[in-house]
């Protein structure tokens, strides 16, 4: 079946009308903080404490010998996770 990319996404005008800032913010309000699912959400808002002047002090540990970085996801693990290598590369039992 051939796609025409050329021809517009959405169809309905009411999917339209929620692009708009308002029409977004009385989607917002029919929602009454519930999401898809019906379950109440709690907006998120970002804590508004200034950590531009803070510096983190973390000791890096460097890896050790019963531990290999998985080549999928990056994380060091220990050998006991080890599912198998791919190409010579390990990969943890969580990518596999």
């Amino acid at each position: 079946m051939a796609t025409d990319y050329d021809a517009p996404r959405r169809r309905v005008e009411d999917e339209l009308e929620t692009d708009s800032l308002e029409g977004l913010k009385a989607a917002e309000n029919d929602n009454n903080g519930m999401d898809d699912d019906g379950e109440i959400v709690e907006p998120f808002e970002p804590p508004t404490v200034d950590l531009t002047g803070e510096e983190l002090n973390v000791t890096v540990i460097p890896r050790q010998e019963n531990e290999f970085t998985c080549s999928s996801c990056f994380i060091v693990q220990s050998n006991k996770r080890l599912s198998h290598e791919e190409d010579g590369q390990p990969i943890c039992l969580d990518c596999a």
